[in-house]
């Protein structure tokens, strides 16, 4: 295809992913694909009720996108593994960043990274925004953690180099983001944060992680909203010395930059996604994440074909993203014809075993592990909340409930569950019934304590009983922090169906705790 010679609505159309509420093709997605020429998708749990449902809705979105535009659509989604994991029930849940980590080896990392890209790729999922290269070097970092494979670049570099070398067997990686936003203290979906660091600082620290990932041929990259004053005075992804001077020219790298989602109210708090996008394009960025709201989809799209009309985008700058978007998608395989039946697909359940295998040799004990051994009629008590969202990145998908879980495996376990954030009277409830004396101990599971004092509260209280006590970090590893007294820690990186099958198989002495904690903690009590 001429790039000069496609219409300029087709080709700015080329530069925006949208996403949408629904399981089929509305009339949302009809409007933006054929009055508007928008080229991309971006699913998202909402759009996924189960394998059959999910092949088809991607067939028909690539048919109609190439009868409006004559290219096919990247079709995006965030599948790290982990704790955020859109494709779940008949899709494999496989384990995230630090999980793998400390598991083993950076061979875990590319076998993840290539099974997570079969499965999207035999689906037509082509465009995958993973992996997490972010660095978990802040405690009360709000959404990272656990997502991260490490600390330092140096440490995560081969963990995330080998997942973009798996996944690129099949799909597009996307490293993100850049810089890293490990040390953001806020929810940037929420909020706009502001990195102080020195040059010297974010080049060592905060950009490393991208340098390594271009070393890999990582094919996408995707943009930080947050502002790093040292080097420019607006969102990293309107910052044209962050994504021009030192990604493009300093690191070296050709392929596409993405932006995170352009709806972000952080974002939006600093600029209106329209001219937030226009701005974008002049900084650099190829590709637009939009994720909800069809006017503002629109809204972009006119707003760079206006921009280019009126010279304030160049048709050099607008043609040269246009052609490394288009160039990718000449790449791209053709959809698979027939869908594969999970259950009993072979690349299924490979993956799954593998999964299962990886959850289970990840789990990393600190202190006394006989605390987690569970006698056949032991009476104990099982505190855990639900698996719940606590950033906007993260959504709900499958039943995964821990103390559902050891309360149907030990008969005689009592089990407690707490809100997140934890209410006062779950917390008078729960003290007063450990109180009583009536178990031989207590297994309690934290979930990201940094974020709620009412959790750190009911530790406190747990840890001053005369009973041993057993402590499940069940997400962030940081949150050992909290727990210097207790008589052993677990952890297990995430909170996922995989992973509270590995504790309860524990639980039963049926599997040891072998992991490897990939971080250095220092306690504060």
């Amino acid at each position: 295809m001429a790039i000069r010679e496609m219409d300029l609505k087709t080709a700015a159309g080329q530069l925006v992913f949208y996403g949408f509420d629904g399981y089929e093709i509305n009339d949302h997605v009809r409007r933006v694909i054929h009055e508007h020429k928008l080229g991309n998708i971006i699913l998202f749990t909402r759009n996924f009720k189960d394998s059959d449902q999910l092949f088809h809705l991607i067939r028909e979105l690539r048919k109609e996108t190439i009868k409006a535009t004559g290219l096919p659509p990247f079709i995006a989604i965030d599948q790290e593994g982990g704790s955020v994991t859109r494709l779940t029930s008949e899709f494999t849940w496989f384990p995230g960043p630090m999980a793998t980590r400390a598991a083993g080896g950076a061979d875990l990392a590319f076998k993840v990274g290539q099974g997570l890209g079969a499965e999207m790729a035999a689906y037509g999922i082509n465009f995958n925004l993973a992996p997490v290269i972010d660095l978990a070097n802040d405690p009360d970092s709000a959404h990272i953690a656990a997502r991260s494979y490490g600390a330092t670049a140096e440490e995560s570099a081969p963990y995330f180099s080998a997942f973009i070398k798996g996944a690129q067997n099949h799909v597009i990686a996307t490293a993100k983001h850049f810089p890293s936003i490990g040390s953001s203290r806020v929810d940037l979906h929420r909020f706009l944060n502001r990195n102080e660091n020195s040059i010297d600082h974010l080049e060592a620290v905060e950009m490393a992680p991208a340098r390594f990932a271009v070393e890999a041929g990582v094919k996408a990259v995707m943009t930080s909203h947050q502002i790093y004053s040292e080097i420019d005075d607006c969102p990293g992804t309107l910052s044209r010395e962050l994504l021009t001077g030192w990604l493009r020219t300093k690191f070296g790298f050709e392929g596409l930059i993405i932006s995170d989602c352009m709806e972000m109210k952080g974002l939006t708090a600093y600029v209106p996604t329209p001219e937030g996008v226009v701005q974008g394009v002049l900084a650099g960025v190829d590709l637009f994440l939009i994720c909800h709201t069809k006017e503002t989809q629109i809204s972009s799209a006119q707003a760079i074909q206006e921009a280019v009309r009126s010279g304030r985008i160049t048709e050099e700058l607008f043609f040269a993203a246009v052609e490394r978007v288009v160039r990718a998608k000449q790449a791209l395989p053709e959809m698979p014809e027939k869908r594969r039946i999970p259950a009993d697909d072979p690349l299924s359940v490979a993956n799954r075993a593998l999964a299962v295998a990886i959850s289970e040799q990840a789990l990393t004990v600190k202190g006394r592990n006989e605390i987690f051994k569970v006698k056949k009629n032991e009476r104990f008590a099982i505190i855990a909340p639900p698996p719940a969202a606590l950033t906007l990145v993260d959504e709900l998908g499958g039943s995964h409930d821990l103390v559902t879980a050891m309360t149907d495996a030990f008969p005689n376990a009592e089990g407690f569950r707490y809100s997140l954030p934890l209410r006062e009277d779950e917390l008078r409830k729960i003290g007063e019934a450990l109180s009583e004396g009536l178990y031989t101990k207590v297994i309690f599971g934290i979930y990201n304590a940094q974020m709620d004092e009412g959790q750190r509260q009911l530790l406190r209280q747990t840890l001053e009983l005369d009973v041993p006590v057993g402590v499940i970090a069940l997400r962030s590893p940081f949150d050992s922090r909290w727990c210097g007294q207790a008589d052993a820690l677990l952890f297990t990186y995430e909170y996922t169906p995989p992973m509270v099958q590995s504790i309860v198989r524990l639980s039963k002495g049926e599997i040891g705790a072998n992991g490897t904690l990939p971080l250095t903690i220092e306690e504060v009590c």
